[in-house]
């Protein structure tokens, strides 16, 4: 297990303050927007960085005092930091040669790599001579093959266009999870963070502001901004109304049974943008309705982004790719109540 205790770091008018766990051959996500620390606290655990206060644990040890090479920590780069002067071969096996395995030994071990990452084929050539995606394999690989107890990625994909991003997410989630290797991968994007880690951890302005799986933070989060960043839907003030239904400026909705607010502060009611089912107009103003005017609509693939002047607030809804609204109508939604979501407005 890794085990971060109230981890700090002071730059500036900055504060960085974090408590983290991550279970043993796990894979957790460290997701926040530019700014809020995420690859200062990556900093720090590899030992690039030293702390002001609070500890680090892997596996039991401490590390704060030990010097980067005796942490057993690997660290993936945003731009990969390939050496340019040698093979991707020679990258892949630069830690064990390091520690002084024989060559033979190595060299197999770099090979079986490769192949588990489709680079056999470029072992003999020049970074300057692969792709960005070759080179995040070759760098994954030379990470893995020092047979670190963790692995740490800074933005590794950020550089790579978003197809490529896609498919490599994939990739590196699989090797981590052979390897048994337990890893923090640091990003802004919400996607990726969904769909490579076992445990997303929100950042904010140097905390971690909410933790859990995947499927909890994007379905079930408790602070409205969590909600904001990563369901990318509304977060509309609400006040208890009538038994079971919450009192917004867009009308009466219902919630899940059991479902409570996600801690102090002023409740908030939230759906994701693609929570709404269209109704027929005159069916408008029952619970969990929403209705309003068409200001814009843009299709973007896989679905038709709708924007919607609904009086009191302007709303951006997501609807079936096929649906053809038009500016200026008038339409109607049902938001289901399992799909209304109550949190929490800090401050």
């Amino acid at each position: 297990m890794l085990e971060l205790r109230g981890l700090a770091r002071t730059m500036g008018d900055f504060a960085l303050n974090v408590d983290l766990e991550l279970a043993s051959g796990a894979i957790g996500a460290i997701l926040g927007p530019s700014g809020c620390g995420k690859s200062t606290l990556l900093r720090l655990v590899a030992g690039l960085e030293h702390p002001e206060a609070g500890s680090i644990e892997l596996e039991g040890r401490r590390l704060d005092s030990l010097p980067p090479e005796a942490r057993g920590v690997g660290l993936v780069f945003q731009d990969f930091a390939l050496f340019p002067n040698m093979s991707a071969l020679r990258n892949i096996e630069y830690g064990p040669r390091m520690r002084g395995e024989p060559r033979a030994g190595r060299e197999a071990k770099a090979r079986l790599l490769a192949s588990s990452l489709g680079l056999s084929a470029l072992l003999e050539r020049q970074p300057s001579s692969l792709s960005g995606g070759e080179q995040q394999r070759v760098a994954l690989a030379r990470t893995l093959a020092a047979e670190p107890r963790l692995v740490l990625l800074d933005e590794p994909l950020s550089s790579l266009d978003a197809g490529l991003r896609r498919r490599l997410r994939g990739e590196i989630a699989e090797r981590l999870r052979e390897a048994g290797v337990m890893a923090l991968h640091v990003t802004h994007d919400v996607e990726e963070a969904l769909a490579i880690a076992d445990r997303v951890y929100l950042m904010e302005n140097g905390r971690i502001t909410e933790t859990g799986s995947p499927e909890e933070v994007y379905l079930r989060p408790r602070l409205a901004s969590t909600a904001r960043f990563v369901g990318r839907g509304p977060v509309i003030p609400a006040e208890p109304g009538s038994p079971g239904l919450l009192r917004t400026a867009l009308g009466d909705f219902a919630w899940p049974i059991g479902v409570g607010p996600g801690g102090p502060g002023r409740l908030a009611l939230f759906f994701a943008a693609d929570a709404g089912n269209l109704l027929p107009w005159a069916e408008a103003g029952r619970p969990n309705t929403l209705r309003g005017r068409v200001v814009s609509a843009s299709f973007l693939g896989r679905c038709r982004r709708v924007v919607m002047d609904c009086g009191q607030l302007i709303l951006e809804l997501d609807l079936d790719p096929g649906a053809m609204p038009r500016r200026g109508e008038n339409l109607c939604f049902d938001i289901p109540p399992d799909r209304c979501m109550l949190v929490t407005e800090e401050g």
